[in-house]
């Protein structure tokens, strides 16, 4: 199957649960889901033998402040069918919160913690949701765009 038949198949079997499904100019294929269908769609494309998406090969976030929101930005990976896609949730900004994919795939435990860590978004339900490489009780997320240094950071002379 080719991304564009991927992508037709994905606007039909999940017309109701995505906002867009898009194809860049290389060809890659972007989903954005609608935040209450994110969880189940997940699921959906791991588990329907038709996409097969088994591996979770990165999370990540991209900060939007103009636009008051974050992204939340999986790659998915099908290694029966070869294929890859990009799938995207949009938060608020002010209160980012999406649900864990923990339970869906196991490698988001440790994507989540960095996304939690580096930007503030709080993924609910999940096991172990605390900062992995800034200190427990810093209070800023060094990865928005907003971010300043406090003198935390220390810089070479």
């Amino acid at each position: 199957m080719t991304n564009e038949e991927l992508k037709a198949k994905i606007e039909s079997d999940f017309n109701d649960k995505v906002l867009s499904v898009t194809l860049s100019p290389q060809k890659e294929l972007i989903v954005v889901v609608k935040p209450e269908a994110y969880l189940s769609t997940c699921q959906a494309l791991r588990d329907k033998n038709e996409y097969a998406f088994q591996h979770l090969s990165c999370l990540t976030a991209v900060d939007y402040p103009k636009e008051n929101k974050i992204t939340v930005v999986c790659h998915l990976w099908s290694y029966k069918y070869g294929h890859q896609i990009t799938f995207k949730l949009d938060v608020d900004r002010t209160n980012p919160k999406a649900p864990t994919l923990e339970n869906v795939w196991k490698s988001a435990n440790w994507f989540e913690r960095e996304v939690f860590d580096l930007y503030g978004v709080t993924f609910e339900g999940h096991s172990d949701l605390r900062r992995i490489m800034m200190p427990e009780d810093y209070t800023k997320f060094p990865l928005r765009k907003d971010f300043t240094d406090d003198g935390f950071i220390v810089k070479p002379n």
